[in-house]
């Protein structure tokens, strides 16, 4: 029985595996013409390390006449400065065949012990094709490779490899606002385990990892921090789809004092999710709730909803498999008609997030799914 067991663990495993290769191969084929230059991408990483390595200050971008100012924090930069010795085409098919890689692990990873040739083919094409998905691709965007980080340094901490949990947080945080519930979460861990003294250690290994992986910059260009502390005070202010900014836009303090509400009591869940379950589930969660409250997020930043979306649907029986793709198919047309209607006016994407925690919450047999199984292996 056991071997049998085995087997079949085996199978669906490489046979996954090979499914994830083909529809990468299909994506990439499609969504080759996706990428476009002089994007986030020229702006926020290429033309920093284009720079960097000519030993050039790479937070004063303004001699390669980006659209707007370099403002991802220094540790992407100095774990990707490479790329700088590429053109930024070929730099840019790079970080497009990267991305995509980066998405068949999360599909891989996500659906934990309920990983199945169905599973992976079905999450694999709703994955790729969510319109945020074709948004990272489009602007070069860091937000699918922070996901994955995420995700890898909820593992690592759960096998005690701190180490490695630190780096891949101290990397998610190069948009540290997509890392708000994430940090707390793990927080929550490390003070379970080991008390203050645990937060304290991992906080402090995580800024190491976050100093050594922006050594290039201090080798290449020492003096590059009053740059980028010019270059994140010149970001331009825009309505944008976090909660946060529709409440205060529209209701003024009284707005943000309603957000303060939800933004606590999202962490409230948050811990307890922490507590109650695995680091690897936790972080599902915290990802999706973290659309919901960081106070600044744009909506291509919405493919943190991608893994506890990938969990829910592996873990569900065929009667929420069918609603879940129901709602998935609305919420696309939905997403289409506002892209198509508005002008790509992001802030009114702001329902999104809502819209899917709100139904995965409601799908999810949280006995049964969760508690009653081993969901990280």
């Amino acid at each position: 029985m056991i071997k049998k067991l085995s087997y079949g663990n085996a199978f669906q495993t490489y046979t996954s595996i090979f499914a994830l290769t083909l529809v990468a191969a299909l994506v990439s084929y499609l969504f080759w013409n996706l990428m476009m230059p002089r994007m986030d991408f020229y702006n926020n990483l290429w033309g920093p390390v284009h720079l960097l390595v000519q030993g050039k200050s790479p937070y004063e971008t303004t001699s390669l006449n980006p659209i707007l100012p370099a403002i991802w924090f220094p540790m992407v930069i100095g774990v990707f400065f490479p790329l700088g010795w590429l053109s930024e085409n070929l730099s840019l098919q790079v970080w497009f065949i990267f991305n995509i890689i980066e998405l068949c692990g999360i599909v891989y990873l996500a659906q934990g012990d309920r990983r199945s040739l169905f599973n992976t083919i079905i999450l694999a094409l709703l994955c790729f094709f969510f319109p945020f998905v074709l948004n990272n691709y489009n602007l070069g965007q860091f937000s699918i490779t922070a996901m994955l980080c995420m995700m890898l340094s909820s593992y690592f901490a759960d096998s005690r490899r701190d180490w490695l949990a630190a780096f891949f947080l101290a990397l998610a945080l190069s948009k540290p606002q997509l890392g708000i519930v994430a940090v707390f979460g793990l927080s929550v861990f490390y003070f379970q385990r080991n008390g203050f003294k645990g937060v304290f250690c991992f906080g402090l290994q995580t800024f190491t990892m976050a100093l050594l992986t922006s050594l290039p910059l201090f080798i290449f260009y020492p003096v590059w921090i009053p740059d980028w502390v010019r270059s994140f005070q010149s970001n331009h202010g825009w309505l944008h789809p976090s909660l946060f900014s529709i409440l205060n836009h529209s209701m003024g303090i009284f707005g943000v004092f309603i957000w303060a509400a939800i933004f606590i009591l999202a962490l409230g869940v948050a811990r307890q999710l922490w507590i109650k379950f695995p680091p690897a589930v936790a972080m599902l969660w915290s990802l999706g709730i973290t659309t919901i409250i960081t106070p600044y997020i744009w909506s291509w930043d919405f493919v943190l909803l991608l893994p506890i979306w990938i969990s829910t649907f592996a873990r569900a029986d065929w009667k929420r498999k069918l609603f879940l793709l129901t709602f998935y198919g609305v919420a696309w047309y939905g997403m289409a008609l506002v892209q198509m209607q508005q002008a790509g006016d992001n802030s009114l994407f702001w329902w999104v997030p809502l819209c899917f925690i709100a139904v995965l919450v409601f799908v999810t047999d949280w006995k049964a799914d969760w508690l009653g199984g081993n969901p990280t292996s």
